[in-house]
């Protein structure tokens, strides 16, 4: 189970280093932006395109529901500044890496979704899985993006 980090800032940097890790695994380059002031966290070059990646980590499940919500928006922080909030734009980005608190890691193509400001992990996203833990055993598919 992954630990919820003290803040958001902290729970970021888990999501990136497993982001970065899965793909560097998977034989990809993987290059981290100098500023964060991209709307994309990392490139990613698999020998024949680069694709610019967002990651995203998640906690939250609507009550009574049992899929997470994953906020696409950015609200405040040093993205958007205070008290501004900053949308998800298709077209900067061209995969949604998203790690949940179990550990269940997704590669979305955004193409998959469009103009949304929440994405529910719904089974309609279970083919978009690339690692899980399974108990004590992790499953990863290190196929293609």
């Amino acid at each position: 189970m992954l630990i919820e980090q003290k803040n958001s800032k902290k729970q970021g940097d888990v999501g990136m280093a497993v982001a970065i890790s899965y793909f560097a695994i998977k034989g990809d380059t993987v290059s981290v932006p100098l500023t964060d002031s991209q709307a994309y966290d990392l490139l990613v070059d698999d020998g024949t395109s680069i694709y610019r990646v967002q990651v995203k980590t998640v906690y939250y499940k609507k009550p009574g529901k049992k899929n997470y919500e994953v906020e696409l928006r950015t609200h405040g922080g040093n993205r958007s500044g205070t008290g501004k909030v900053k949308h998800f734009d298709h077209t900067v980005v061209d995969i949604l890496f998203v790690l949940t608190e179990n550990m269940v890691q997704y590669s979305i193509p955004v193409e998959k979704f469009s103009n949304i400001s929440t994405l529910t992990l719904s089974k309609d996203y279970d083919k978009y899985i690339v690692s899980k833990h399974a108990g004590t055993v992790m499953t990863v598919n290190y196929g293609r993006l």
